[in-house]
């Protein structure tokens, strides 16, 4: 079982568009709090699959490039539950302040979940090499496969994870993504770190 203990700060900051690592009193405080409820109310659940490299889940040229030298490729779908939503709508209601910090916090713990749920693949598949995650809506991976994410993976059923008739992950802090595994050692040429909020690399495929 996964669990998260702490969530990046800095990160959280990135996604707030701040450029200063060292937050004010007032900005500390609210992330405390965040971190506080985030950690004790979420309940980080993921599934995933292998895939055939014909499957209806991918889509456009991006994703070729990525998964151009794999062997194998496992689709993911992880969610850090219903219960960040529903605070997150409460607190938009009561303290806008508040909720924009949830939110940036709600959204690095769900990236370190999905850094966890990597580290733990990377066990089960010691003998390959990752490349980075692809998600649907990156570069010219279209969104609607999230329909046939879904559908493969039975998020519903397995995680409560269902999708929106706008083609967003409900709950909202979810993530599905496709990562390739190859057997020989990956020369990222994009230089990428996965952190996009971190990135200057305007044209990178990987970009949000």
């Amino acid at each position: 079982m996964i669990t998260l203990t702490r969530l990046d700060r800095g990160e959280a900051l990135r996604y707030m568009g701040s450029r200063a690592l060292n937050p004010d009193y007032m900005t500390n405080e609210l992330m405390n709090r965040a971190e506080n409820d985030i950690l004790k109310i979420c309940r980080p659940a993921y599934t995933f699959t292998e895939i055939p490299f014909d499957s209806i889940v991918l889509g456009g040229n991006n994703i070729k490039r990525v998964l151009k030298n794999s062997e194998k490729i496992i689709v993911i779908a992880a969610t850090l539950g219903i219960y960040v939503d529903k605070l997150m709508r409460k607190t938009q209601v009561t303290d806008m302040a508040q909720a924009v910090v949830l939110d940036a916090m709600a959204s690095v713990a769900v990236e370190q979940f999905m850094d966890k749920i990597e580290e733990e693949l990377k066990i089960r598949y010691s003998d390959y090499y990752f490349t980075n995650r692809f998600s649907p809506g990156y570069g010219d991976y279209p969104l609607d496969r999230q329909k046939e994410i879904v559908k493969l993976l039975n998020t519903e059923k397995k995680l409560g994870l269902s999708l929106t008739e706008s083609l967003m992950l409900n709950p909202s802090k979810s993530v599905t993504a496709v990562i390739g595994l190859e057997k020989n050692p990956i020369n990222n040429e994009e230089g990428c770190t996965s952190k996009c909020s971190k990135c200057n690399k305007k044209d990178c495929l990987y970009r949000r």
